[in-house]
């Protein structure tokens, strides 16, 4: 090694971007690093801009060669990491690198550059201005991460044992081993955030859930993955292995061996009178966390079979859908095909009052396009369920390597 780096590190909405910005532009002499990643380019994103793009393939082929300083598998086959060949390129320029990164990977990037690296950690000043920045572009390419540190929300309820959350960047207690400090206190002092809502039975949670949940919050930055326990779904039988109760605190246990993820298991549903309609979870979740912002999760197959749902187009137009793929299913004529069976129903008056009195079949595909949140992303396809783990349990398989 012949040359220096500086590598920021703070929770994610720390700042640290903001700084690196900054600084970026104040010495020329300095010369941000490029990750590679084996996902594909997005929008206007170009090659050795944003990232340097590669197939998962060619990044193991990589990897083989040692050619990384260092690299995370977020989930299978979507690789991040910092190739030795953009550190020499960059050096060759007598340029001093400047990473941003998480925690972790500040960490990591210190263990392997030693004495030649100037660590900042950046660290706010209280959680009331600990502020994430929602909505603004970052000046430069930040890497997702699923190991940035987890926020509670507001409102939030009781932990019972399953919360990650932290007091602030230098206690690393939960809440509830605070002893000055309730839970309920805590939530007080939080603040706004983006909540992915993944309803289901997981029973068991598998390696297929994990992928999308941390796909969800380290691909669309959503600050947590709520996992809602159903007790039982209105449209299956009741064949489950488990109870609810069970369930739940075998969720919990799963979740708790992962700490990087950013669940919180939630027993909301548990509580609740059936039938337990999504919409009615939703709107009580939203009553219960009133600064969060919900949106739910759910497969091709859900979305397919959506228009028998209690309340669906409330559920699209008022929290939206993040839909991933499942095998078999064509998710784009999917969603052509909702929005066209859609045309022929009045539109219900809270979803937009200038409609609210449209004759069935007026309504053009535009404005359902505008009324209905629908974002299908292209998150990775497991080809396991959990029926099909308990089905070969039961035949006596070893299935642990597919469990959570």
């Amino acid at each position: 090694m012949n040359g220096k780096v500086i590598i920021f590190s703070a929770p994610s909405g720390a700042g640290k971007s903001t700084v690196v910005g900054h600084l970026l532009k104040l010495h020329p002499e300095f010369e941000f690093s490029i990750s590679a990643t084996s996902r594909k380019p997005r929008g206007t994103e170009k090659d050795g801009v944003e990232y340097y793009f590669i197939s998962a393939e060619r990044f193991r082929e990589l990897l083989a060669q040692d050619a990384f300083v260092e690299h995370e598998e977020v989930y299978h086959d979507r690789f991040y990491g910092t190739l030795k060949s953009e550190v020499e390129r960059i050096w060759s320029k007598n340029h001093v690198i400047v990473f941003d990164v998480d925690v972790k990977g500040g960490v990591n990037l210190k263990k392997y550059f030693g004495d030649a690296a100037l660590s900042v950690l950046i660290v706010p000043p209280s959680m009331e201005n600990w502020k994430r920045d929602s909505g603004a572009a970052a000046p430069i390419a930040r890497r997702p991460s699923p190991s940035v540190l987890p926020r509670p929300a507001r409102n939030c309820p009781s932990p019972k044992g399953n919360s990650t959350a932290r007091l602030s960047t230098t206690d690393w207690k939960t809440p509830s081993e605070k002893p000055n400090q309730s839970w309920t206190d805590f939530c007080q002092n939080s603040f706004d955030m983006r909540i992915a809502v993944y309803p289901g039975s997981f029973d068991p949670l598998h390696i297929g859930h994990k992928a999308i949940m941390e796909y969800l919050t380290s691909e669309h930055q959503f600050d947590w993955v709520y996992l809602v326990i159903s007790p039982q779904n209105p449209f299956k039988g009741a064949d489950k292995a488990l109870n609810a109760q069970e369930r739940y605190e075998a969720a919990i246990a799963a979740v708790r061996r992962h700490p990087d993820l950013h669940v919180w298991v939630d027993n909301i549903e548990l509580d609740m009178p059936a039938p337990h309609y999504t919409i009615r979870t939703l709107d009580a979740l939203k009553k219960r966390e009133p600064g969060n912002e919900f949106t739910l999760v759910m497969g091709a197959d859900n979305l397919d079979s959506i228009r028998h749902w209690r309340n669906a187009p409330r559920i699209l137009n008022e929290y939206g859908v993040i839909v991933y793929p499942r095998k078999g299913y064509d998710l784009p004529f999917i969603r052509q095909t909702l929005l066209e069976e859609s045309r022929h129903f009045p539109v219900p008056e809270t979803l937009d009052s200038s409609l609210s009195h449209t004759m069935p079949g007026t309504v053009s595909l535009e404005e359902l396009d505008r009324m209905y949140n629908i974002s299908i992303i292209d998150a990775p396809i497991i080809d396991i369920s959990s029926t099909e783990i308990r089905e070969k349990q039961a035949a006596g398989l070893d299935m642990s390597e597919y469990l959570m």
